[in-house]
């Protein structure tokens, strides 16, 4: 089969066009509607298109022709090969969205009658047994006329570079092979986003080209350990440009950069990589995320310090490793929705962590708008961060500190054997707060975490991996007569054993329980629950906090990105980090997009193409790209 180029029409709304199908030569064409509602999508385009010719004549049998238009499961397959999806998602889309149903010519009744959407099976027969040759290869020509009128209209489009693989793989067509493919795909669509939204303030007639820049720091993001010193003579020898940055003026012209320039470059990209997403259905609903600071390495130089001995260098921060660090604070999707990092800001000596909060989620939300719930750890446990989440509308999770007041909670509900706790605090302009008390199970993260607030990021995932595990009961079980068991005999043991009680809110009483701060609405404090129902609430609230280890497995990965410098410029040091969170997101949609070629969904949160096997492949096409 082969197509034609589309002959030209004296209105733009009317698309002519020919194509062959076993050496037959075909005439089509499809009209569109130029009036749309405001921010049109593709969808929209194919709700207002119609068909005036022959070749979509309907060859069923009569009855079929009574029940169903035609034109409505031609429709709904131009939208399948467009998105480039399978029928089950399709099925989906139509049965959530009634009215789009109607407008294809489905039989629906009202704006909410979800009976009149198609299953995946007669879609999936319409397209494999009763469509012919010649239907097939019109609605496959109709889409590509569909696609770029809507281009040319300024309509958002889906793209071929971010479409999963039409065919399953084959031993002729290995994963490694689909990886490498899909890696050069993603990069050589990806390349623009970073080109066209990541900037430097030079003079006008600088001599070396802007992209070399960006391209150099990406060859050295890929490279282990690799400096900007070393770097630019490696990449001089693998890049084709005739000009190339000296490691010095690499770092001069990217120091310049303010914070807010650097975040600004780093919110536009991911906004390019969130429409991309949703073009695969990722990112829609609502949308957990996590908040966390993360650390650089080590600072090994000289630290200024004043008359009273204190550190002056407000970007190194001391942590209580005795070292110190730059440390960086981020706002990351979680969950089982593809995990791209949001906003980051660098952390400052006397930043509150309110105000961290605050900042992170303004801009978070302002690229993904449905979020609903945040998590945050122990360090976060502030007056201030609630207010801020009050503020934007999230709802939030985070483990809290227990003071003294806490720890005699803790004896009281250790001496009357009670497995949950629930305390709410009514709140004027906004929704109630909630303390929940559960069995701590031994060794988890949360329990781990200092009390002070302190907490380590990178280096505990042997302790994410039991937090995984013992998270997912919370040490809680029932007997088949609905009563708790293991953790009130294990209180009575502890008693038993004891020769002196313990005092009130002492150490051991404080860490049988868990303490977890929420404002969502899910948690209640019913006079009339029973005990079995409150602990299965609370139970079904805090197994939500187990996705939170997803940003700290994201700091790990990123720092496989992150280009090393001894720089003590601060802003070079945070355009590292972000450029490293750029990289993490495109690894992240190439995941994403394997998947779906792969097995047809994104089904599990596990990435099918680990961060090691990406920068190999990667490695090969990144910054390597032909001179401008």
């Amino acid at each position: 089969m082969s197509v034609t180029q589309p002959t030209q029409s004296p209105f733009d709304h009317d698309r002519y066009f020919t194509f062959t199908v076993n050496d037959e030569t075909y005439n089509g064409s499809i009209h569109f509607q130029t009036h749309y509602a405001e921010n049109p999508d593709f969808v929209e385009v194919l709700r207002n298109s119609f068909f005036r010719n022959g070749t979509l004549n309907d060859t069923r049998a009569g009855w079929h022709r009574n029940t169903t238009s035609f034109h409505a499961w031609v429709k709904s397959h131009m939208l399948r090969l467009a998105w480039d999806c399978q029928e089950t998602h399709l099925r989906h889309f139509l049965k959530v969205f009634p009215t789009v149903c109607r407008d294809f010519g489905f039989p629906v009744e009202h704006d909410q009658d979800m009976s009149g959407a198609p299953s995946q099976s007669r879609l999936w027969e319409m397209w494999n047994k009763e469509f012919t040759d010649v239907q097939r290869e019109f609605v496959r020509v109709a889409t590509e006329e569909a696609l770029s009128f809507a281009r040319e209209q300024g309509i958002p489009a889906p793209d071929p570079i971010f479409r999963p693989e039409e065919h399953n793989i084959t031993t002729k067509r290995s994963k490694q092979r689909l990886v490498a493919e899909k890696t050069k795909e993603v990069w050589q669509q990806a390349k623009p986003f970073v080109t066209d939204t990541f900037y430097l303030k030079r003079a006008e007639n600088s001599v070396i080209h802007e992209n070399a820049f960006w391209e150099q720091h990406a060859y050295m993001g890929m490279r282990e350990n690799m400096y900007a010193q070393s770097g630019q003579h490696s990449f001089y020898i693998d890049s084709q440009r005739d000009r190339t940055p000296s490691a010095s003026n690499h770092r001069y012209q990217i120091g310049k950069l303010t914070v807010e320039e650097t975040r600004s470059m780093l919110h536009e990209t991911t906004r390019m990589l969130i429409s991309r997403a949703r073009h695969n259905s990722e990112l829609v609903g609502k949308l957990w995320a996590a908040i966390d600071i993360t650390k650089g390495n080590p600072w090994t130089g000289k630290v200024k310090r004043d008359e009273d001995n204190n550190i002056s260098e407000d970007w190194i921060l001391g942590y209580k490793d005795g070292e110190v660090y730059y440390q960086w604070a981020t706002i990351q999707i979680i969950g089982y929705d593809i995990p791209l990092v949001l906003d980051a800001v660098p952390v400052k000596r006397g930043m509150e962590r309110a105000d961290i909060v605050d900042s992170l989620l303004e801009n978070a939300l302002d690229l993904v708008d449905d979020i609903e719930l945040v998590m945050m750890d122990r360090e976060f446990d502030s007056a201030g961060v609630k207010v801020a989440c009050d503020k934007h509308g999230v709802y939030y999770l985070n483990g809290a500190r227990k003071h003294q007041s806490e720890r005699a909670t803790c004896t009281r509900l250790c001496r009357s054997e009670k497995t949950v706790h629930i305390e709410e605090e009514t709140v004027s302009d906004g929704p109630n707060r909630k303390r929940m008390y559960l069995p701590s199970s031994a060794n988890n993260d949360f329990d781990m975490e200092n009390e002070d607030g302190g907490h380590e990021t990178e280096e505990r995932t042997d302790i994410r991996e039991q937090m995984r595990n013992d998270l997912s009961d919370l040490g809680i079980k029932l007997n088949e007569d609905g009563s708790q068991q293991g953790f009130r005999s294990l209180t009575k043991e502890i008693r038993e054993d004891e020769a002196d009680e313990p005092t009130v809110g002492s150490k051991e009483d404080a860490q049988k329980y868990a303490l977890f701060e929420t404002n969502h609405p899910s948690v209640t404090l019913d006079d009339n629950d029973s005990e079995v129902e409150r602990t299965h609430m609370v139970e079904r609230m805090v197994r939500r906090y187990r996705h939170r280890w997803g940003i700290e497995n994201g700091y790990k990965q990123i720092k496989t990105f992150r280009v090393r410098t001894t720089s003590k410029r601060h802003t070079y040091r945070f355009f590292n980090f972000v450029f490293a969170c750029v990289l993490y997101n495109v690894w992240r949609l190439v995941d994403l997009l394997v998947k779906l070629a792969i097995e047809g969904e994104n089904s599990t949160y596990e990435p099918c193409v680990d961060a090691n096997q990406f920068l190999t492949v990667a490695k090969k096409y990144y910054g390597l790209d032909p001179p401008d």
